[in-house]
């Protein structure tokens, strides 16, 4: 199984490292926690419960617990994952998919 980012999750990837990294105490620690869940979902191939009843497409939704981020996710194929976005759950809404 493969994961893959699209190009707005790259982007957004970026921003938040960018963000994260201004904290002193744990600059490393969203990247690490998404390279750890996009490790597990390529060995195991679970990419969590579908988002959005009314979504275009079928859309998962996964939780980096630590970060407080969702991974938002779409099965291309049957070895390929996309990372949709990158959306931080404070916000109390899911981006537009």
């Amino acid at each position: 199984m493969k994961v893959e980012l699209s190009d707005r999750a790259l982007r957004e990837m970026q921003r938040i490292d960018l963000s994260w990294r201004a904290r002193a105490s744990s600059p490393d620690a969203f990247l690490d926690e998404l390279e750890k869940l996009v490790e597990w979902i390529e060995s195991t191939g679970v990419i969590g419960p579908v988002y959005g009843a009314k979504a275009k497409r079928r859309v998962h939704r996964l939780l980096l617990e630590k970060s407080g981020y969702h991974l938002y996710l779409a099965r291309k194929s049957e070895d390929l994952i996309v990372v949709v976005s990158i959306w931080s759950a404070r916000r109390r809404r899911g981006p537009t998919l």
